[in-house]
């Protein structure tokens, strides 16, 4: 009985693997001569059917050969599959890459979903922490003329984030830096969800001659930092038209994928339910919940500040996709992620 069952698992796997890597439906005859399996073709024949009818495996038309189902994959991904890592060429091209960049929050977001986007092929993609789970390191306020601020953030690890503020009213440059050294004094070190509060408790203690600026400060804070809405950045979705062109039976949903990552508002709820919990997760096929994915995966994983979940990242593309190496893949870049995130000086 032990021996059927390893045999199902084996014959199921090699459907999986081979389907990933022609797109072409598995046949009994197939396996038994290609696969170098010491089994009958009729034998194998019979473990397909029974695949089939337990809801692993499916078929595309009659007499076809047989390809995995959502279930296929998902006992695939959960039992099967084997761990894999990256190349060190591979991982020493990702830090390469990062290093030659600046630590501005947007270009580290930037570079992340492109960088998942070369090395998958797929739709690379990445949430942004919300500013207000992250700890304040410096503020400067920049003059730029026609009632314009810059507005720039410097958080953890130096990472950059800046806002341009239209005003009603004018401030000299003198105010602005007067503003800056307050904001620094009173704020620097603390999370920026606390930052309002804080002003508002320094104003309510504060009478001297400081305390209009303070109160321009806490306007300022308001429209340039607090209670802002992640972002995602997503790169690469022209590829998820090419890794499909071949396979005849997810083409017709292209399209549909296509209008979601457009929207991006179907990819950030998604990327939002996954920042939930920790580590490599992967959502195949109807997991996802929305129509518009039921051909697509999901493979993501949470990186962190200090030790809070502040965002996800990961690659869209084909249930037919590499799954050992697409898990090694995400898994690293949020390590890489990790690492700039909570690195000591910025």
């Amino acid at each position: 009985m032990n021996d059927f069952k390893e045999r199902k698992k084996k014959i199921l796997q090699v459907v999986i693997r081979h389907y990933v890597r022609t797109a072409r439906p598995a046949a009994s005859g197939m396996i038994v001569r290609d696969y170098d399996f010491p089994f009958s073709s009729a034998t194998v024949r019979n473990v397909l059917a029974e695949l089939e009818e337990e809801g692993y495996l499916t078929h595309p038309y009659t007499s076809a050969g047989r390809i995995p189902t959502d279930k296929g994959y998902r006992f695939y991904v959960d039992r099967l599959m084997e761990a894999q890592k990256l190349t060190q060429e591979e991982e020493r091209h990702i830090a390469r890459e990062y290093r030659a960049k600046r630590r501005g929050l947007e270009e580290v977001m930037r570079q992340t979903s492109k960088m998942l986007s070369l090395i998958s092929h797929q739709a690379g993609f990445i949430l942004t922490p919300t500013l207000d789970r992250n700890f304040l390191k410096h503020i400067e306020l920049v003059a730029l003329g026609g009632k314009r601020i810059l507005a720039v953030l410097v958080i953890q690890a130096g990472l950059i984030r800046h806002k341009t503020i239209q005003l009603n009213y004018d401030l000299k440059r003198s105010q602005l830096y007067r503003i800056s050294k307050i904001l620094n004094e009173k704020l620097s070190g603390l999370p920026l969800s606390q930052m309002r509060e804080e002003m508002n408790r320094i104003i309510e203690q504060e009478s001297n001659k400081y305390l209009g600026l303070l109160q321009t400060a806490k306007g300022l804070i308001g429209q340039a930092f607090t209670s802002e809405e992640s972002e995602i950045y997503l790169e690469g979705s022209a590829n998820i038209l090419a890794s499909v062109k071949e396979d005849l039976y997810d083409y017709a949903g292209v399209g549909s994928v296509f209008r979601a990552i457009e929207e991006k508002r179907i990819i950030l709820d998604i990327v939002r339910r996954l920042v939930q919990s920790e580590g490599v997760k992967v959502l195949i096929g109807k997991e996802n919940l929305y129509p518009e994915l039921k051909d697509f995966s999901v493979v993501s994983s949470t990186y962190k500040s200090g030790n809070r979940v502040v965002g996800a990242l990961g690659i869209i593309g084909p249930k037919r996709m590499e799954y050992p190496k697409m898990v090694a893949l995400v898994d690293f870049v949020a390590k890489v992620v990790n690492n700039i995130l909570n690195s000591e000086g910025g």
